[in-house]
C-alpha cells in the first residue's frame, strides 16, 4: 500500500502540463473576462519578465467565454502605458496601429525603454461590441536586478553574521579558559 501511495505522489511531478480550452497557459497568464459580452482575453509575455532594451513579445488570445473557441474577425488596438513609480502618473509610451484579426490569437513585439510597471490596454472592436481590457507587466532593469540580488542574499548574509558572531564568542570563551 505504501508503494502505491509513493508511486501516485511521485507521478504528480511527472504529469505533462496540458492546456485547457485557451491557447495561453502557465503561471503568468493574465485573464480578463467580460461576462456580459461573453469574452475571455488571455495575455502573456515572452520572456515572462521583460528586460529593458530587449525585445519582448506580448501574446493575446481572444475567446468565447463559454465555448473556449476563438473570437473571429475583429480589430485590435494595443496601447502601452508606463505607470512609473508614482501610481497617479501615467504616460502613453506606444500605441500600435489597429489591425484586423481573423482568428483569436495574435501578438505584438515591443521593446520596453525603462524598468517598472506598465499597463497594456487592448481594445477589441467587433460589429456588435467594443471591449477594452487592461493587463499589468513588470519590466526588469539593472537597478531592479541589483536590488533583488541584495534581497535574495540578505538572509544568507545575516545567517553568516550570526554564525561568525557565535564562533567569535565561543573562541573568546575557550581562549579565556586556557
Amino acid at each position: 500500500m505504501k508503494v502505491v501511495k509513493l508511486m501516485l505522489l511521485s507521478s504528480i511531478f511527472f504529469l505533462p502540463n496540458l492546456p485547457s480550452y485557451g491557447h495561453l497557459y502557465g503561471y503568468n497568464v493574465q485573464e480578463w473576462k467580460n461576462q456580459k459580452d461573453n469574452i475571455l482575453i488571455q495575455f502573456d509575455t515572452n520572456p515572462k519578465t521583460p528586460i529593458v532594451g530587449k525585445n519582448s513579445i506580448m501574446n493575446f488570445s481572444v475567446q468565447n467565454l463559454q465555448t473556449g473557441k476563438h473570437l473571429k474577425d475583429f480589430t485590435e488596438t494595443v496601447t502601452v502605458i508606463y505607470q512609473g513609480t508614482d501610481s497617479s502618473s501615467y504616460t502613453i509610451t506606444h500605441k500600435f496601429d489597429s489591425k484586423p484579426v481573423k482568428d483569436g490569437d495574435f501578438s505584438q513585439n515591443y521593446t520596453f525603454t525603462s524598468g517598472g510597471t506598465y499597463g497594456i490596454f487592448l481594445r477589441i472592436d467587433t460589429l456588435n461590441i467594443i471591449n477594452v481590457s487592461r493587463f499589468t507587466v513588470f519590466v526588469s532593469s539593472p537597478q531592479f536586478q541589483i536590488t533583488n540580488m541584495i534581497y535574495l542574499l540578505l538572509p544568507f548574509m545575516i545567517l553568516i553574521g550570526i554564525f561568525a558572531g557565535v564562533g567569535i564568542v565561543m573562541a573568546r570563551h575557550i581562549y579565556r579558559r586556557r
